[in-house]
């Protein structure tokens, strides 16, 4: 099995108090990392600039991620942000560079024919138009909104805000995963069931709308569950959407099955969130144990 990442890879500097630091970020890089921890090739599609670092090009390549089609901008430099963590354990998120947006040519959807497709926007840097190709050879597309309902105001600062790009691309995905906050952005100040339901009514095949420490729902049009976290010590939350995201999709293209993909998911993020950046992801047989004490409390509802 092979998944394919659309998204920008990103130079991201996170500031913690006093403390400053450079990482690799990006939906691509987390959801990636993940997908080779449960036994599936990642290929990633990017757009970077030259002043993308060689030791991140390094880093992927040596964990056998395939970077063909990863493109080089001319004009554009890397797309940056500035995370500033607050002692609430809240973020505010700017934006200081973006690199040009993937289009149609960038992307090989003949070699996606057949395989799941992660489509992984930062800042709306893949059209509609592009989702729509890649829906159509596709065996399983999975789309997080975050990248569609994000907005810069004049201090650079991202905040979120509904688009007509959001609720199209719910409409040509199988899968779709939204914080809870993104989706209030979208369909308004509703309870997380509502939100994961109002996906699926846009025409989204699966919803899996994600409340951090207080669990997630995941809903189709006939059934809808929800999934607990699992109890730890959290040091770093950063990626955990993605990783959930991933390994869902990975999991449920392997069982069909959504209670278990659901526990997948939430296993791996919890290993993920317990150390820094990428260094709390495990390996499958480990996640399974986690997933397997969870999967009997995920409750379905009426």
């Amino acid at each position: 099995m092979d998944i394919y990442l659309l998204g920008h890879l990103t130079i991201d500097i996170v500031v913690e108090g006093e403390k400053v630091r450079r990482s690799l970020g990006g939906t691509v890089t987390f959801g990636s990392l993940a997908a080779l921890k449960h036994g599936v090739r990642p290929h990633i599609v990017s757009k970077v600039g030259k002043d993308f670092p060689d030791e991140y090009m390094m880093f992927l390549g040596k964990h056998n991620i395939d970077l063909s089609g990863v493109g080089i901008s001319r004009y554009l430099p890397t797309t940056k942000f500035k995370l500033v963590y607050r002692s609430s354990g809240d973020r505010d998120l700017y934006l200081l560079a973006r690199c040009e947006d993937i289009l149609s040519g960038d992307v090989p959807l003949g070699k996606i024919k057949g395989n799941i497709a992660v489509i992984g926007p930062l800042v709306g840097e893949i059209p509609p138009s592009v989702v729509q190709e890649v829906s159509e050879v596709a065996s399983l597309v999975v789309t997080d909104l975050q990248g569609y309902v994000r907005k810069q105001l004049g201090d650079k600062r991202i905040v979120l805000s509904s688009s007509p790009e959001a609720r199209l691309v719910v409409s040509l995905s199988d899968i779709v995963h939204a914080e809870v906050a993104e989706a209030r952005a979208i369909y308004g100040d509703l309870e997380p069931l509502e939100l994961a339901k109002k996906l699926v009514e846009d025409g989204a095949g699966i919803s899996l709308v994600t409340l951090g420490a207080d669990g997630a729902y995941v809903a189709t049009r006939q059934r809808a569950f929800f999934v607990p976290s699992i109890p730890t010590r959290v040091v770093d939350r950063t990626g955990a959407g993605d990783v959930f995201t991933t390994v869902f999709a990975v999991e449920y293209q392997r069982s069909g099955d959504i209670r278990e993909a659901s526990a997948y998911a939430t296993a791996a993020v919890s290993f993920l969130i317990e150390k820094p950046g990428v260094d709390g992801l495990k390996d499958r047989w480990e996640v399974r144990k986690r997933a397997e004490k969870l999967i009997e409390n995920i409750k379905e509802l009426a």
